[in-house]
């Protein structure tokens, strides 16, 4: 018998809408039905419905692309109080995109209302603006705090970054290149495509890690596959194949 969607919750509509979208055990992959059910969800107002519904639209995932109503769709999901959205619409006075002029002033002002929300991508971005001046005034104090605290939640992204900063920095300290292969890793195991491929090249060299082609090689490929391009030739350049 078929389902009555109209009875159904929000909170159901959505998740079911999720897995229409991405498949599961029990519903095969249906995009198109995953963004009907998510827009009937968006309608009635539910918040992660709309954001959710507003990435279908920028993705053309199940519905035709539309940037301008995925703008809308986040906009509405902010005035319900969304840190993601929020984040969201700061990305899009960041470039320029769904019907917003690029303004870094109100991306700014966007990644704060975010961040305040507990928003990481927005923390971190926040960060690498005050560490810039772009959209704010040029604060190296202010981008550490930001990097901090997206650091301290493990958020990918920034343990790459400040990882980085720490390797560039240390020199022949022993503990400092510890420290910045960890946060590294950590960015690595999370996916960081960039951040594989650098944990990938610190076993080719043996800096902080017990030199190790093997491990080289294995990082290189998840990160190649991950679509890091200059991964491939590392690989290559080991004598291993590439990844197609």
């Amino acid at each position: 018998m078929a389902m009555d969607y109209e009875k159904l919750t929000d909170d159901e509509l959505l998740q079911l809408a999720r897995q229409y979208l991405k498949g599961s055990d029990e519903y095969e992959q249906d995009p198109e039905e995953g963004a009907r059910l998510m827009k009937m969800a968006a309608d009635r107002g539910n918040t992660d419905a709309l954001f959710d519904y507003g990435i279908c639209l920028f993705n053309g995932e199940g519905v035709s692309k539309d940037d301008a109503a995925a703008g809308n769709c986040w906009k509405k999901a902010a005035e319900k109080g969304s840190g993601a959205a929020l984040h969201m619409i700061g990305m899009c006075f960041m470039n320029g995109v769904c019907g917003m002029p690029k303004d870094p002033v109100k991306a700014a002002n966007m990644f704060t209302k975010a961040a305040e929300k507990g928003e990481l991508s927005a923390t971190f971005h926040l960060a690498m603006m005050y560490e810039n001046g772009l959209g704010v005034a040029k604060n190296p104090v202010k981008a550490n705090e930001y990097l901090q605290a997206a650091v301290e939640k493990k958020f990918p992204a920034a343990c790459f970054f400040q990882g980085m900063k720490i390797l560039s920095n240390a020199g022949n300290n022993a503990a400092a290149d510890a420290e910045g292969v960890s946060l590294i890793q950590l960015a690595a195991e999370a996916g960081e495509a960039q951040a594989q491929f650098v944990y990938g090249s610190l076993f080719q060299s043996g800096r902080g890690v017990e030199k190790d082609l093997a491990q080289a090689a294995g990082w290189y490929r998840r990160s190649a596959k991950a679509g890091f391009a200059p991964a491939n030739q590392a690989l290559r350049q080991l004598g291993f194949p590439g990844v197609q």
